[in-house]
């Protein structure tokens, strides 16, 4: 082996050690941990006794999906990160995989602060049937838009909120915010004053992607769930040997390689 090669060699086994020590338990590179740290479940005010694929911000990252962690503040509220937006959420509903969510700007004003579109990270979530847009216009000028006209504190003067998306056209900004049908807008129906805050603080449903089998077919053979980030797929953590695998003992007993879980050579 020369020495390029060496030198090629050892660059890439510390960029896999730092991954490794990324995701492994604290202290520990015992994989027997992994079943041990990841039997929490998450609650925070309403939301109760929630389990992968979503983990608490401060349980383990293999506990999880990376795009879908749940953030607690004050034993009240609890939050997420989609797209470096912080969402509110109001419900998680784990049998039919979806959630009903808010964007969290809009529940300390009537008008978007964050001067960006409602955007899903779409390898995640997508939409549910149960939406409608809305569009804001900040910076309208003086024309006869035929949209309910607002009074914003973010700077903007002419702003405007009409069903439906739309573009900012002459206005300086737009922003789409979904909303539920049921929530009384319809869809493409005319926004009512009086009931706007309620409409958006209704938030809107959207649903995650990731296939629940193979979850459901780890805790059916006593294991706990967890996230491989080799593979971008769950895992099962198992409480005795083989630590790692697709199912527990005693169900399949169909075992993978528990070596290339989360770090590959």
């Amino acid at each position: 082996m020369n020495s390029q090669t060496l030198s090629s060699f050892f660059l890439l086994f510390n960029i896999k050690l730092l991954i490794l020590l990324q995701v492994l338990p604290i202290g520990s590179s015992n994989p027997e941990e992994f079943y041990k740290t990841c039997g929490n479940k998450f609650s925070c005010g309403s939301i109760t006794n929630i389990g992968y694929p979503f983990r608490g911000i401060y349980d383990p990252l293999y506990c999880g999906s990376p795009g879908l962690v749940l953030n607690c503040h004050q034993n009240e509220i609890t939050t997420i990160q989609i797209i470096n937006t912080t969402y509110r959420v109001l419900g998680i509903y784990e049998t039919t995989q979806t959630m009903r969510i808010v964007r969290e700007d809009v529940m300390r004003s009537t008008c978007p602060q964050d001067m960006v579109n409602t955007t899903l990270d779409y390898s995640l979530f997508d939409y549910s049937g149960t939406n409608t847009n809305l569009t804001f216009l900040y910076g309208c000028p003086t024309l006869n838009i035929p949209g309910l006209s607002l009074v914003c504190n973010n700077g903007y003067n002419g702003v405007y909120v009409l069903s439906g998306t739309q573009g900012p056209g002459k206005c300086n900004a737009s922003v789409v915010v979904p909303v539920l049908v049921s929530a009384g807008n319809g869809a493409g129906g005319p926004v009512n004053s009086t009931s706007l805050d309620q409409v958006l603080q209704q938030g809107f449903e959207i649903r995650w992607k990731m296939d629940g089998k193979d979850c459901n077919n780890c805790i059916e053979s006593k294991g706990r769930c967890g996230f491989n980030f080799a593979t971008n797929r769950t895992a099962c953590f198992c409480p005795n040997q083989p630590y790692i695998s697709a199912t527990c003992s005693g169900a399949n007993g169909t075992r993978s390689s528990s070596g290339a879980i989360f770090f590959l050579f």
